[in-house]
């Protein structure tokens, strides 16, 4: 595999989800001035670094190497974590966090235009 294969995929998956390099930084608990760094100085993120990417892609390193796309989703360990603890819930807890999140998503889903009043 190439050596800029891992900056590329990173690229393509911001790409897909239209996050920035600050959002990844964010979304992975790296600094930006890491990642701008590594982006920068085209320089392959160490494997502990690549790991702390996928979580905030919230994928796994197989997902992340997977050229096909074809792999089934496998779960994080924060992904189990959050099945865990939700399966530790009462039933009517559980409709309280699916309400929640569904109310994320409606605001995190929305398209920009809408979100500046432009529609």
């Amino acid at each position: 595999m190439r050596e800029d294969y891992v900056l590329k995929r990173v690229t393509q998956l911001c790409e897909e989800r239209n996050w920035s390099l600050y959002r990844l930084s964010k979304e992975s608990d790296i600094s930006y001035s890491t990642l701008s760094n590594t982006f920068n100085r085209s320089n392959v993120p160490s494997v502990s670094t690549l790991i702390r990417i996928c979580e905030g892609f919230g994928i796994t390193l197989s997902e992340f190497f997977n050229e096909n796309g074809a792999v089934t989703k496998q779960l994080t360990v924060s992904d189990q974590q959050l099945i865990t603890d939700f399966h530790r819930l009462p039933r009517d807890d559980k409709h309280l966090v699916n309400a929640y999140m569904q109310g994320l998503l409606k605001i995190t889903d929305e398209p920009k235009d809408e979100e500046e009043g432009l529609t």
